[in-house]
């Protein structure tokens, strides 16, 4: 028996444990033995939990996992950073595997965390941390062993995705969108991470950091949300024959990249317009292999779970990559540089609005206030608006894509 340890019995935990039950008979055939959740630890003692898990399995200790020599194998299923991140070093540190899907603690220790388990020679995957069930990060670790990789994009993160095709489809304004999504569990009561644009953050930053072969921060890729489109804006975007997504793109030159998070008009015939509701996709482009699509699943309990297992299947049959993914390229943020033909709305009178933003218009349009600017650099874009005291929920800008 494989003795697995799971930090978590949320929607991921819970769907580790549906897939090793139903998939027993398939997973022992590929290991040579049975896999079986030995510990699971927990917070709340009051929760009632599923008859169909064992009180024994149950625990509040995690010392209980730690200390135990049968458990080979760690699985981090929480949504907890600070606290499970030490649970995470604690496991490599006693010589036990770890795989995780918490992307905010992937971004925020990742450098830290590959080099640990590097010094321990055990394995740390991360698989379900960005895109859901998409497989992406080990394709990805495996093309740049022949690729240099030049531009990463993608729609990373499915509660901004849905809301955003809810209101283009359905005329729905943000708020009423918003609570939708919340009722039916695809936001949190706070959804600032997925709507501002912070967990795409964090996603493109793993797959920078791997794909260009050197150190991308969080704080390198530059972040602009949604929370301030309107149903005007989605009109408008629509009669301009457009979709919006909220996109996460990097892109390198020699030693100079860009990575940036924004909303972006796209046309309606293209690739990424029609990714719709929920689900992810993410584009690399390899200067051997060319471009690769990814589509899929980008959260939900088996999708993510799946992804969870593919790890601990690598481990368990010792097909991970071994050698450090951490990149010692030495890269210069050149996001300064950023620029583009942008779609602006801003809330005020149009006898309010400064000379300046008016003549960076290329096309008026029949609202409020609202253009397309001519090609300008966004820092540009970003300083007028500032001058003139707007405040970030009476403007909304989203480049456009043709």
């Amino acid at each position: 028996m494989i003795n697995i340890g799971l930090l978590g019995l949320g929607t991921v935990g819970q769907g580790v444990i549906e897939i090793i039950d139903s998939s027993q008979k398939e997973l022992s055939e590929l290991v040579g033995q049975e896999i079986g959740i030995k510990k699971i630890l927990v917070k709340n003692k009051a929760k009632e939990r599923s008859k169909e898990i064992p009180r024994e399995k149950i625990t509040y200790d995690i010392e209980e996992i730690l200390r135990d020599e049968d458990i080979v194998l760690v699985v981090e299923a929480t949504s907890d950073v600070e606290e499970s991140y030490k649970n995470i070093r604690r496991a490599l540190e006693q010589g036990k595997h770890v795989v995780t899907a918490n992307k905010a603690i992937v971004s925020k220790y990742f450098e830290e965390l590959c080099n640990l388990a590097k010094e321990n020679d055990k394995a740390f995957l991360y698989e379900a941390s960005v895109g859901g069930g998409i497989p992406i990060l080990k394709p990805l670790k495996e093309e740049i062993a022949l690729n240099d990789i030049s531009h990463i994009q993608g729609i990373l993160n499915g509660t901004s995705n849905y809301i955003l095709t809810r209101m283009f489809e359905e005329g729905l304004d943000y708020g009423e969108t918003l609570k939708k999504a919340q009722e039916l569990g695809y936001a949190e009561a706070n959804p600032s991470s997925d709507v501002d644009g912070y967990d795409t953050q964090r996603k493109l930053r793993i797959l920078s950091t791997i794909g260009l072969k050197g150190e991308i921060r969080e704080d390198d890729v530059a972040v602009r949300g949604i929370s301030s489109i309107k149903s005007s804006d989605m009109e408008q975007i629509r009669k301009l024959g457009y979709k919006v997504k909220l996109m996460g793109e990097t892109r390198l030159e020699g030693q100079d990249f860009t990575a940036i998070v924004e909303p972006v008009l796209l046309a309606k015939d293209s690739y990424f317009a029609n990714v719709d509701m929920a689900f992810n996709a993410i584009s690399l482009e390899g200067n051997n292999v060319g471009e690769l699509k990814f589509f899929g699943a980008g959260a939900g309990k088996l999708p993510t779970a799946n992804a969870v297992l593919k790890d601990v299947l690598d481990i368990l049959k010792g097909t991970y990559r071994k050698k450090s993914i951490i990149g010692r390229r030495e890269l210069r943020n050149k996001n300064e540089e950023i620029s583009g033909r942008y779609y602006l709305r801003i809330d005020m009178d149009k006898r309010e609005i400064a000379e300046e933003i008016k003549n960076l218009a290329d096309k008026a349009l029949d609202q409020n206030f609202a253009i397309i600017t001519k090609e300008v650099q966004f820092k540009e874009l970003e300083r007028l608006i500032r001058g003139l005291e707007i405040e970030d929920d009476s403007y909304f800008i989203a480049r456009i894509q043709d």
